[in-house]
């Protein structure tokens, strides 16, 4: 026991004579145990985060992709499924081709420009969370009085030069005069609609006819999107489900796996190399300096130490050295998962035992990289020392 004591006193002797050679040679596994401490951190973080990081609008909203004879009756339907609260009818007027718009009765108003016009119901526009600036949405009586009536997105209204609905602004659009009643400024899920003209269905009626494909949003409980867009079909088009497509957001089950997969592998490949180069750092700088104590050691072996001893002694010092990169590495490692994850808005977690147990891969690693010059250094005999 008294001889293992006196092993690691002189193991640590040598580690701190020399601390710019230990810190070089320790490098290589302070960024093997960093990655592999980082890995395990980041990947934890993300998959914990998943839920959050991923927008909850998009996980619950569906689209669907449907022809021109769907109604807002339809879409009433769909909206009375279990896990849907809101849904909404809506299509690009013309294929999103761009009509003449003017501001006041006539088609040749003062400013003129092409904006694409947006369709949506009532519904669709809290569906879309869209947002006024300025005026009021229309409702429902707009199509059933036959209301002339548009939103401006905030772009559009911009180029019109129209910065309020106060005093009810008339615009003219392919010859149909249409009164402003709102400015809407933010839409979660139509933020294109910004750039130009949001019409009730009749309007759209008028200036386009009903030839456009529809689409249908429907917002949905946490959870209700798969099924909701599983039976979304059937409930817009009971005779032809098959002409209606659904657009659902990814399982977050999936997803998280996915994430976890994905970051494992990336930097788990940042791990092995880190790996690789220190073993290879404590390995070249022990061999070196062994050929530099070749004197030392022969007089070692001189004054009674054995081949055993001597290569205990060379393993050991490895082994420090390694456990210093694995201590430092484990340490970079939790910083640099705070920082990513505080970056990323995540919460950081940690697994505990991997993190007890990092530091000690740095000493497997320096074990397995003295072990080849404790060898060598075992076979130096005291005459050869003497010679050299």
């Amino acid at each position: 026991m008294s001889g293992l004591r006196s092993a690691l006193v002189e193991a640590l002797t040598s580690i701190v004579r020399q601390p710019m050679r230990t810190l070089l040679c320790a490098l290589g596994t302070v960024v093997a145990v960093g990655a592999f401490t980082t890995t395990n951190g980041v990947t934890e973080s993300a998959s914990n985060a998943v839920a959050a990081s991923f927008s909850e609008l998009r996980a619950t909203t569906v689209e669907f992709q449907g022809p021109s004879t769907l109604s807002e009756t339809d879409v009433a339907r769909l909206a009375r499924l279990r896990g849907v609260t809101r849904a909404g009818l809506v299509w690009d007027l013309d294929q999103q081709q761009p009509l003449p718009v003017a501001i006041g009765p006539s088609a040749s108003g003062p400013s003129q420009t092409q904006l694409s016009v947006t369709a949506m119901s009532p519904s669709a526009l809290a569906a879309t969370g869209a947002v006024l600036s300025s005026g009021r949405f229309y409702d429902t009586g707009a199509d059933l009085h036959h209301q002339m009536v548009a939103l401006l997105g905030s772009a559009a209204a911009s180029q019109l030069g129209i910065s309020s609905s106060l005093g009810t602004p008339a615009i003219n659009v392919s010859g149909i005069v249409l009164t402003v009643v709102g400015i809407v400024s933010s839409s979660q899920q139509e933020s294109q609609a910004l750039l130009g003209l949001i019409v009730p269905p009749y309007v759209a009626g008028v200036i386009a006819g009903d030839r456009d494909p529809r689409r249908v949003i429907a917002r949905t409980v946490p959870g209700a999107a798969q099924l909701i867009g599983r039976q979304g079909p059937t409930e817009l088009d009971p005779y032809q489900p098959g002409l209606v497509t659904a657009e659902v957001p990814p399982n977050p089950t999936t997803l998280r796996s996915q994430v976890q997969a994905s970051l494992s592998t990336l930097l788990s490949v940042l791990s092995l190399a880190g790996l690789g180069i220190g073993f290879l750092a404590i390995a070249a700088v022990t061999i070196m300096s062994v050929a530099q104590r070749r004197s030392e050691i022969g007089l070692r072996r001189a004054v009674g130490y054995s081949r055993l001893e001597i290569a205990r002694l060379i393993v050991l010092e490895a082994a420090g050295v390694g456990m210093l990169g694995g201590i430092l590495g484990t340490s970079i490692g939790v910083l640099a998962t705070a920082a990513i994850a505080s970056g990323n808005h995540w919460t950081p977690v940690m697994n505990t035992t991997l993190v007890l147990a990092a530091p000690f891969l740095g000493v497997a690693v320096g074990v397995l990289a003295g072990g080849y010059p404790a060898i060598r250094a075992a076979r130096i005999t005291p005459m050869a020392a003497l010679r050299s």
